[in-house]
């Protein structure tokens, strides 16, 4: 593979996600001392306040290029890119990769790759591998404590970019922008890194004035072009993020104004339905109230029918009342010649008692009577008896071989 020739580099951080960022990137040797100062460059990386800040023109320059390319209108999106789970765990791997290509460097080149390790690890922490809904609480705590976290780590990494890119550039033109170019391929997975951290580097590298000096006009010429490819791929790349949501956005809105429409229709049917519902109702109304109506004078004519049907029940009453009352005197006019009969039957048994109870009287008196005389006669006769009883006791019984004597 030739320097001069174009291939697409993918960049390490999207590779594993299902966006691919391509960026047409004009392959070239970097000297020893360009890829030293691009990756050994002292950035105290645990602190974002002693991170040193871009020059002013580079700066200036990058914030000119993000406005005309809406960068920043779309940083909202590009956050919510990298916040998934699959740019997390590519950002771990790549820093980890990065830390294992650097653990013979220096002390604080270790710390500071250590420090973003660190960082990206806590925000891939717990993230579910399946595309799953979360829930509430998981989104919450996604956005009011992972996000702003991944926001101050992507402004972080924004301004060290930044420096990368300026010294860089320093350090690209103190070298006098060296002629030859190494056209041999980079197989191992160190040289991938430390082209991605130059493709990396060069995102957010921008133009600087060119030097007078005529010697250095064609390498510096070469590296702006590049810079202006990647910035152009950048812009093309947000462009085309901000169309495919503005094509989203569309879809949203005819897909709302669809179901507003059918909303519409279905509003409007009901309507309908509830005016042919209406009509009906009044159709059935007046029915009823024709109803009401003859109900109405047939309850009147019940009413007086009732009313002579009352009269009817009271006069019956008081008919079966006095028939009752008729039959009661009947029979209390029975009882009492019922019970004049046994008076009558009564009084002739009374009188026919009395007149046994004189000729009783009669008999007894003619018996007491009967019995006086008997009385007399028979003191009478005891006496003539006791007298003849002294005489014969006074006589004297001689005995006898049969009977007693009686002595004289």
């Amino acid at each position: 593979m030739n320097g001069s020739d174009e291939e697409k580099l993918v960049s390490p951080v999207h590779s594993d996600s299902q966006r691919l960022i391509q960026l047409p990137i004009k392959r070239q040797a970097v000297s020893p001392s360009a890829s030293s100062a691009l990756h050994l460059a002292p950035i105290a990386l645990s602190d974002r306040r002693r991170t040193p800040p871009p020059p002013p023109a580079t700066r200036r320059l990058f914030l000119q290029r993000s406005r005309r390319s809406g960068s920043v209108q779309k940083s909202g999106t590009l956050v919510t890119d990298l916040y998934s789970a699959t740019h997390l765990r590519a950002m771990a791997a790549l820093t980890t990769m990065t830390a294992s290509s650097h653990a013979s460097g220096p002390a604080w080149l270790q710390a500071a790759l250590a420090d973003v390790e660190e960082r990206v690890q806590a925000l891939a922490v717990n993230v579910p591998d399946d595309s799953v809904s979360d829930s509430f609480a998981q989104r919450a705590d996604n956005y009011y404590r992972k996000r702003p976290q991944l926001v101050a780590l992507l402004h972080d990494l924004h301004n060290r970019y930044l420096y990368l890119a300026n010294r860089y550039s320093l350090s690209f033109r103190r070298k006098h922008c060296l002629a030859s170019f190494v056209s041999s391929d980079i197989n191992t997975d160190d040289d991938f890194d430390s082209a991605g951290s130059d493709a990396e580097s060069f995102l957010s590298f921008q133009r600087v004035p060119r030097q007078p000096r005529r010697w250095l006009a064609a390498p510096c010429d070469v590296d702006m072009v590049v810079a202006e490819l990647v910035v152009a791929s950048v812009e093309r790349y947000l462009l085309a993020a901000e169309g495919a949501d503005a094509e989203r956005r569309k879809a949203e809105s005819s897909r709302k104004i669809e179901l507003q429409g059918s909303l519409v229709e279905v509003l409007e049917a009901e309507r309908m339905v509830l005016l042919g519902e209406n009509v009906s109702l009044g159709l059935r109304a007046a029915s009823l109230e024709k109803v009401a109506q003859a109900v109405e004078s047939e309850l009147g004519f019940m009413r007086q029918r009732a009313a002579e049907l009352a009269w009817a029940l009271v006069q019956l009453r008081e008919n079966q009342r006095m028939c009752l009352l008729g039959r009661k005197i009947e029979g209390l006019q029975a009882q009492v010649y019922g019970l004049e009969l046994r008076n009558r039957e009564l009084f002739l048994a009374i009188a026919r008692r009395e007149k046994e109870k004189r000729e009783a009287r009669a008999e007894v008196e003619r018996l007491r009577q009967e019995n006086r005389r008997a009385r007399e006669m028979a003191e009478s006769r005891g006496r003539s008896w006791r007298s003849l009883w002294d005489r014969m006791r006074k006589l004297d019984w001689a005995p006898s071989s049969c009977a007693p004597h009686a002595k004289q």
